[in-house]
């Protein structure tokens, strides 16, 4: 498999994402310089495979005109939510990124197309910002750590949305200590303080 690479990176213009120009962008603890719409660091960078956007064409009317139309801040080709795996963090341009979780939210979605994206498990991800610095479209996302290879994007997506009522798969990914805050205290809740010997 060729190595991942960034195939291009938005920045919100108004209402919208653009495709920025092949120029270095500044990546912040919160995300991309031009597109801070949070807080969470845990949520700096959404990423999106590229590849699934053939997907939803396929069966969408009217299909998407555009890469960029679900909020990504960047899109990425060879990687894909079976490969890519909480806490991999990844070299890409002087920045270090870190995988911290899904993407769960409705952000720039309407509800119908978050929930489809849930249901076929082609959510994406995000990524912190361990190191900031400077990438630009045609990136290499370099790997530099996989310290969790068995929780993939898409065995995350299968405990919170598909396997809810598995304690056990629940706690083991509830002790994960790269997942994001937010989904362990969801699965922390779903617990409700039971033990799982």
């Amino acid at each position: 498999m060729e190595e991942p690479y960034v195939h291009k990176i938005f920045i919100r213009d108004k209402h919208r994402f653009a495709p920025h120009p092949e120029i270095k962008t500044f990546v912040g603890k919160t995300g991309l310089d031009g597109n801070k719409v949070t807080d969470n660091p845990d949520k700096a960078i959404f990423c999106y495979p590229i590849q699934h956007y053939t997907y939803w064409n396929d069966i969408l009317d009217p299909p998407f005109s555009e890469f960029g139309e679900l909020g990504e801040d960047m899109a990425v080709l060879e990687m894909g939510e079976q490969s890519v795996c909480i806490g991999d963090s990844y070299a890409v341009g002087d920045t270090v990124l870190q995988v911290s979780q899904p993407k769960s939210d409705t952000r720039f979605l309407d509800k119908e197309m978050a929930m489809k994206m849930l249901k076929t498990g082609k959510t994406g991800w995000y990524f912190r910002v361990l190191k900031e610095g400077y990438m630009q479209a045609g990136s290499d996302l370099t790997l530099l750590e996989r310290p969790y290879p068995n929780w993939t994007i898409a065995a995350c997506n299968e405990v919170m949305h598909l396997y809810k009522d598995d304690l056990r798969l629940t706690n083991d990914l509830a002790h994960c200590e790269l997942l994001a805050d937010s989904w362990r205290k969801i699965l922390l809740k779903r617990l409700g303080g039971r033990a799982i010997l």
